[in-house]
């Protein structure tokens, strides 16, 4: 008999992980849109100019996150949310990206800027 009322409460607790989980579900999904909208936040807070002398000591940092040399001036600034984050030279087209940080969506978005750049 007491076989039986452990199937019994087994089946129980079962059922009420099921209910649990199908209960979850819809706050998952808004999780996974959330997470989809997310990206927006970064370009929201993105900024792309022409580097200055100020900057000097930013590209000397992202230069030396990168173990390389600063790129040649006139430099082309990728800051996001007030901290430059990415940089491409507009005499050679090198590139210095801070590697803690995602960017290379951002790395392209100077490149194709700079190429309009040139045109001019």
């Amino acid at each position: 008999m007491h076989s039986q009322l452990s199937l019994a409460l087994a089946n129980a607790r079962h059922q009420e992980f099921i209910d649990q989980a199908a209960r979850r579900r819809p706050s998952l999904r808004a999780a996974r849109r959330e997470k989809a909208i997310a990206p927006q936040a970064f370009w929201e807070g993105l900024t792309l100019r022409l580097a200055t002398a100020c900057d000097r000591q930013a590209l000397a940092r992202l230069a030396e996150l990168e173990q390389t040399q600063q790129p040649a001036e006139p430099v082309l600034l990728g800051v996001v949310m007030q901290r430059p984050v990415a940089a491409v030279s507009l005499s050679d087209g090198r590139v210095v990206a801070d590697p803690f940080f995602a960017t290379a969506e951002l790395v392209e978005l100077l490149r194709l800027r700079a190429r309009q750049l040139r045109r001019r």
